[in-house]
């Protein structure tokens, strides 16, 4: 099974809803810390162990590694930490498929205390012969070169593709998109993420931009295997490029030599790493990172304070500004030639006895040009959509209480409402319907008069709890009969603005939550809509 193949089936057993079988055993991922706070525990104890023995009698030749040799192995390339993962894994589909992720992590101690020397052991002989055969086997396997493959899951973690909740893991937009993607595809996502938050060459589980380029511009290699110095990158990124498919490395034990290649699809994608100018994938990855942040910020501080709030907006307008910086740089780019052969036409058929010949010469080019700004807006819609938090159920009251904050802090209009003491929970993206709910209120606090205005709100629970259904209604002068489907329809408005707010509601209650919008006359003389929001299921008309 390949690196991509393992990944994605780790990442889709995160996927699975709590509760749900699985397929295979669950996975675990040690804490680095823990895994190297485990080995100085265990080298200290050998080191006291063996200078008891030096004590007890005076001269012996003790023929074993010293600590300070363990140490420095297990220390390279982080070995310790592959080792507990690997080992970690290994217990899943062992004796360890039903255990705890504490009883994980203390048979991981154990293992790493045996494979350095000491002789701690279960009360179980069985059980302890079973930890030592799974930890040679995990040995062989990180100190064979094959890091990526016995990291998987701790590799998903570090590139923030799952992240701990509670006891668990969940996944993130970033493991999203990756398993949307297929072949070069989902390795360029990758290399995106890992770029975008490596700390630097030496950095282990993600490669560097200054790796990419000096790789780029540098296609072969050469170097001893103890010189370290000889090659300033981490050679467990190395490692994993070549599972990718990107790099060759091949080892001579008689001349004690590696050489390194860099294949041509790794130039090829290595190099975008490079470029001054952001792909979409990379202002993408950006983005989703920056969210993760500031939600790991918020939830350190418990709430959401004034200064994590204004770092928040502040770090979403930035995202905001990059993103719209790429996109308008790329259609600018695929619109200049179009600009260019449009002109040469308007010349051309003002001088041409036979306009129709000129039309169809530079009719490829124009077409050309302006399929590809449609073709890269669809890649770039598509790309965005794999991120998309998936819905989740939520109390929609307090969705509508927030709305109706929202409009009267901004209309300075009182909104009646009629509420029950609670409502069933729905599913979908909290955030869009509260602003659907504001697109509507707003709406109708525009449209009443300045004396004597109402907007009234009423929510009520149908068919035993299977439906909610929310009137927002108004005295202002309504919408005409013939208009009131219309008005859902994008670019369509009444009072000469932009027409995508009520789209919106149709797009978030129909599209999204497979619900029902209307629109009718108020008893209140206004407009009166009405959102009928299943609970489960889809809604029938």
């Amino acid at each position: 099974m390949s690196f991509l193949d393992e990944l994605s089936g780790h990442l889709r057993q995160v996927e699975l809803p709590s509760g749900r079988p699985k397929t295979s055993s669950p996975s675990v991922s040690i804490d680095p810390a823990f895994a190297r706070n485990a080995l100085v525990r265990a080298l200290e104890r050998l080191e006291l162990e063996l200078r008891e023995r030096e004590q007890a009698k005076p001269g012996i030749i003790i023929l074993a590694p010293s600590p300070e040799s363990l140490f420095r192995e297990w220390q390279e390339q982080d070995l310790v930490v592959r080792f507990a993962n690997r080992m970690a894994q290994l217990l899943r589909e062992s004796i360890g498929r039903d255990a705890s992720d504490k009883d994980i992590e203390a048979w991981v101690e154990l293992a790493i205390a045996r494979q350095i020397g000491l002789r701690d052991s279960l009360s179980s002989l069985i059980r302890t012969l079973e930890i030592d055969r799974l930890a040679d086997i995990a040995r062989i396997k990180v100190a064979g070169g094959h890091t990526g493959y016995a990291d998987v899951a701790a590799y998903a973690a570090a590139i923030r593709a799952t992240r701990g909740v509670g006891d668990g893991k969940t996944l993130t937009p970033i493991g999203r998109v990756f398993l949307e993607l297929a072949g070069r595809d989902a390795i360029r996502w990758l290399l995106h993420v890992e770029a975008a938050q490596s700390v630097g060459p030496n950095d282990p589980w993600r490669v560097s931009r200054q790796t990419a380029s000096e790789l780029v511009q540098n296609r072969f290699w050469s170097f001893d295997w103890d010189e370290d110095s000889e090659f300033p990158h981490s050679w467990a990124s190395i490692e994993r490029l070549e599972f990718f498919g990107l790099v060759s490395i091949r080892k001579s034990d008689e001349a004690e030599r590696t050489w390194l290649e860099v294949l041509p699809v790794g130039l090829e994608l290595l190099a975008e790493l490079t470029r001054p100018e952001e792909s979409a994938m990379a202002v993408l990855a950006s983005s989703l990172i920056a969210d993760l942040t500031l939600s790991a910020a918020n939830a350190i501080a418990g709430r959401t304070t004034e200064s994590v709030a204004n770092v928040q907006a502040s770090a979403v307008a930035e995202a905001t500004a990059r993103h719209s910086r790429m996109v308008a740089h790329e259609v600018r780019n695929m619109l200049v030639p179009v600009k260019t052969a449009v002109g040469a036409l308007y010349r051309e058929v003002l001088l041409a006895s036979e306009p129709g010949g000129v039309v169809a010469r530079r009719r490829e080019e124009i077409d050309r040009g302006i399929d590809s700004v449609f073709r890269f807006i669809s890649q770039l819609v598509e790309l965005s959509n794999f991120a998309a938090t998936p819905p989740e159920p939520f109390d929609l009251l307090s969705a509508i209480r927030d709305a109706v904050a929202a409009v009267e802090s901004e209309s300075a209009q009182r909104i009646e409402q009629v509420l029950p003491a609670t409502l069933p929970p729905v599913s979908g993206h909290r955030a869009r319907v509260v602003l659907a709910l504001t697109n509507v209120l707003r709406n109708a606090a525009q449209s009443v008069p300045s004396e004597s205005p109402i907007i009234r709100l009423r929510a009520e629970a149908l068919e035993g709890a299977s439906a909610v259904r929310i009137f927002i209604e108004d005295n202002g002068p309504g919408v005409p009969e013939e208009m009131r489907r219309a008005v859902f329809e994008e670019g369509i408005s009444l009072r000469g603005c932009s027409g995508l707010g009520l789209a919106l509601v149709r797009e978030v209650f129909e599209k999204e939550m497979k619900g029902l919008v209307a629109c009718d006359a108020s008893p209140l003389g206004g407009a009166r809509f009405v959102m009928r929001i299943p609970t489960t299921g889809m809604e029938r008309p």
